[in-house]
């Protein structure tokens, strides 16, 4: 999908903010597919070395079982970002947000700011699938959904990405989420983003 392939696709849902729940679907089932291509083969790999009992093959059907985990755990991965930003989606209204600021990027991590934000608030961004490049149009703006010191998620209008983010100076805007209320840490709380997050865990390619 979009910059996840390297080009430009028709999607299957809006992404002017009013679908989340379609673009959620979306990702789910990409991740999926994605494990399909290799999780069933290694899966069978295996089983065949461990039911015709071969000593030979013992290195192969290890590789097998290896291989089946981490595709495993890819999919855990993916699909635990994509459940970070269906809970933020399911908490707060999604509204549009922009221009944004393309501060840095490094590696799989986007970092950015929204124009009426200060430097304080500089987001860490991560896209639940791999996204090669920044998403085509995010300089124009996003819909996102959260608050902004504890932090949410957003779909990049087009293309259709979606990003979990947080602050990155955590710590430095730790009075304002104190400060903000019952009710706002009550939904921070419901949406998983009352705690930090950590974005720098990577597996296989995730």
């Amino acid at each position: 999908m979009g910059a996840v392939e390297g080009k430009s696709m028709q999607l299957p849902y809006a992404t002017d903010g009013s679908d989340f729940r379609g673009a959620l679907r979306y990702h789910y089932v990409y991740a999926l597919k994605r494990f399909a291509r290799l999780g069933p083969i290694f899966l069978v790999v295996a089983l065949l070395v461990f039911l015709l009992e071969i000593d030979s093959l013992f290195l192969l059907g290890a590789a097998g079982w290896i291989g089946l985990v981490f595709t495993l755990i890819v999919l855990w991965s993916r699909v635990l970002w994509i459940k970070k930003c269906s809970r933020v989606f399911h908490t707060y209204p999604l509204e549009f947000r922009g221009p944004v600021t393309k501060v840095n990027r490094d590696g799989e991590l986007f970092f950015l700011r929204f124009a009426d934000q200060g430097n304080e608030a500089t987001m860490c961004a991560k896209t639940p699938l791999k996204c090669s490049s920044w998403p085509d149009g995010i300089a124009d703006g996003m819909w996102f959904a959260g608050d902004d010191p504890f932090g949410g998620a957003a779909i990049v209008p087009g293309s259709g990405e979606l990003m979990f983010m947080q602050p990155t100076a955590w710590k430095l805007l730790a009075d304002r989420r104190k400060g903000a209320g019952a009710e706002r840490n009550r939904r921070a709380w419901r949406a998983w983003i009352h705690w930090r997050v950590t974005f720098r865990i990577r597996v296989f390619g995730t």
